[in-house]
């Protein structure tokens, strides 16, 4: 039986009669991929701005909240004759084959992950869409604007009684509106610092992994979210997820084949015809595995067995002489799934 990673989403999100509509920038332009099929623009290094849930047609969720230093591509119509093989899994074949991932393993390689501007557009939009951040604004709003009231009242007045007091509440609330959106954005350049100054810390410190580790990080990467694809998406209440930020990566006890990431992930579930979302940070730890493509021949991808050392046709799924089962082609495997902080 051939290896192939089903495309659990599509699948799922067809049999819910689920539409996502992903919209991309691209050189100041707004490009749209739809999981029906509707509408798929090319895109090449894409940064996502914005996705749709559509349940039978009708808009029932948005989500705006993306990190701008992970980019995207996807088939570039000039290219779609052009050979390519899949880095995964070593399947060659014209690249408009490779429209929705490969077609044996099923792995998308489209995911280039950079350090500009240290994602602070991310972070900074993160602060003004949090409820805490919100609420605490509107507190500091309501004193300023109280304390504002009262000092006018008491020092333009030639008198301070009972009834100065109901005007300061007045006047403060409708100071405190007008001045909100003043303190919704003051308040976030403040917290933004403290913010920045730890993202240039962490990406510092991930820079000097990359650099010590010589690891690929684009393969890395790709194959990450390959494995957490077939994780999240195998599991009912899950239609999609989104990685917002990669928070720290570390070797396990020094060893460079095995690597632990902690990540702050977007987990988006469909429960009772409702969207709900939830942000989570989570610990993965992910394997490396050795296999070594030896040919490329007539379609067929040989790797070394673990277990014989014969050569073992990976689109077969298994070894031929031993027939050890071959669970993932991936370079990069996960290891622990349940790891929730």
């Amino acid at each position: 039986m051939p290896l192939i990673t089903d495309n659990f989403q599509q699948k799922k999100l067809k049999t819910l009669e689920i539409n996502i509509k992903t919209k991309y920038i691209v050189d100041d332009k707004v490009l749209e991929r739809n999981t029906d099929g509707s509408l798929n623009n090319d895109i090449t290094k894409g940064i996502r701005s914005e996705k749709q849930y559509y349940l039978k047609q009708k808009l029932i969720h948005t989500e705006n909240l993306f990190d701008s230093r992970i980019e995207y591509t996807f088939i570039d119509q000039a290219l779609t004759n052009k050979e390519y093989s899949c880095p995964n899994c070593g399947f060659t074949a014209k690249i408009k084959t490779f429209a929705d991932g490969c077609p044996y393993c099923r792995t998308y390689y489209n995911i280039d992950y950079t350090d500009k501007d240290l994602g602070s557009k991310y972070h900074y939009d993160n602060v003004l869409h949090n409820n805490i951040y919100r609420f605490i604004t509107l507190i500091i709003d309501l004193i300023i604007s109280m304390l504002l009231s009262y000092l006018y009242i008491k020092y333009t007045g030639r008198t301070f009684n009972v009834y100065d007091g109901s005007k300061i509440i007045i006047y403060g609330l409708i100071l405190a509106t007008i001045l909100y959106y003043f303190f919704y954005l003051f308040d976030a350049y403040i917290v933004l610092l403290p913010i920045k100054i730890y993202k240039n810390y962490q990406n510092e410190k991930q820079k000097l992994f990359w650099k010590n580790s010589n690891i690929n990080q684009k393969k890395f990467f790709n194959n990450l979210n390959y494995e957490l694809r077939k994780h999240f998406y195998q599991q009912q209440n899950i239609i999609d997820y989104d990685i917002l930020d990669y928070t720290n990566l570390d070797t396990i006890n020094g060893n460079i084949d095995q690597v632990k990431v902690t990540i702050q992930i977007r987990l988006i579930y469909l429960i009772n015809n409702k969207i709900k979302a939830k942000i989570t940070n989570r610990k993965y730890t992910f394997k490396k595995q050795n296999n070594e493509l030896l040919v490329l021949k007539d379609d067929a991808n040989l790797f070394k067995c673990h277990n014989c050392g014969a050569a073992i046709n990976a689109i077969q799924g298994e070894c031929a002489y031993c027939h050890t089962k071959i669970n993932s082609l991936q370079e990069w495997i996960l290891v622990n799934k349940n790891n929730s902080l």
